[in-house]
């Protein structure tokens, strides 16, 4: 049995994104448009990704470039969705919810591609379901306020998902690297045309709130390395997925630990509301583990 090792990679990047994802929280506080946000932070990860294509840049059809096209508007639509459902609804109600990434991806993974999942891995998949059903009633007293955050978050998680199968099954033939800065070049390009819509312009936005979103974005794209790696390198999106949605303990640990740093209100729900969403996030965690386990028999 081999030790997949290379899951330690997605299991830092749960841990940054939900450390990221405090200082997205504080930007949506101190008023900072969800268009800002995200134009923002698609640059941000621009200026991180497309310098990448010059590793293994190198000629192609004209008819292969709709494959990096369609991952952008994945990619596109899930990171909108995600900041979408970070400014409505509670980190640590939120970010777990992402972990319906995976299920995706396997999903997308065998009906899109036609790649076999093994039945632990789907197992762990459906496991990281019954985690967020969990979270999901958590919070039965607000439940209809969360509600409307874990719609766009589901939605997220779908457009991330079946995009990190599509970059599985398409990156490495194409050039990995030139692959995934050209899906990031034209997610900054396109979302860029969505600044006109904003409320306010760019310049007027709160600085102290810009400082938080830069930060976030910052970590966003770091994080966005590993995991990157972790997809065009190994052949197993459906685990590498799988324990990249430890971010959503992560996200509940964070916000009972340092939410009052960041004057979150979420850590004053109440220790039972907290201890339920931190029995779901475990019980995601049991699927990590499972799929770390299936990793290392592949």
């Amino acid at each position: 049995m081999t030790v997949p090792y290379y899951l330690v990679l997605p299991l830092l990047a749960s841990l940054m994104y939900a450390f990221g994802s405090l200082y997205f929280k504080e930007a949506f506080q101190h008023g900072v448009n969800l268009i800002h946000a995200f134009v923002v932070t698609n640059w941000i990860m621009a200026l991180v990704f497309v310098p990448l294509i010059l590793v293994d840049a190198k000629a192609h059809d004209w008819a292969t470039y709709l494959q990096p096209l369609f991952c952008a508007l994945l990619f596109f639509g899930g990171h909108w969705f995600n900041f979408m459902a970070l400014r409505r609804g509670d980190m640590s109600i939120v970010v777990p919810a992402m972990g319906t990434k995976s299920f995706f991806v396997a999903l997308g993974a065998t009906g899109l591609f036609g790649k076999a999942i093994a039945p632990g891995m789907w197992a762990a998949a459906v496991l990281t379901a019954v985690g967020i059903y969990i979270l999901k009633r958590s919070d039965i007293g607000k439940l209809k306020r969360q509600s409307s955050a874990i719609g766009p978050a589901i939605l997220s998680a779908a457009c991330f998902g079946i995009c990190d199968s599509a970059v599985e099954s398409w990156a490495p033939a194409y050039g990995p690297w030139q692959f995934i800065g050209l899906v990031f070049l034209i997610v900054a390009l396109a979302s860029s045309t969505l600044l006109p819509l904003a409320d306010r312009p760019l310049r007027l936005a709160d600085r102290t709130g810009m400082k938080a979103l830069t930060i976030g974005g910052g970590i966003l794209a770091l994080q966005g390395i590993l995991v990157a790696i972790s997809v065009v390198s190994f052949d197993n999106a459906t685990g590498v997925n799988i324990v990249y949605s430890a971010r959503g303990l992560w996200s509940v640990v964070l916000v009972w630990w340092l939410g009052h740093r960041f004057l979150f209100r979420e850590n004053e729900r109440g220790r039972n509301t907290l201890m339920f969403r931190l029995i779901g996030a475990g019980i995601m965690m049991i699927a990590v583990f499972l799929a770390t386990w299936e990793s290392a028999t592949i």
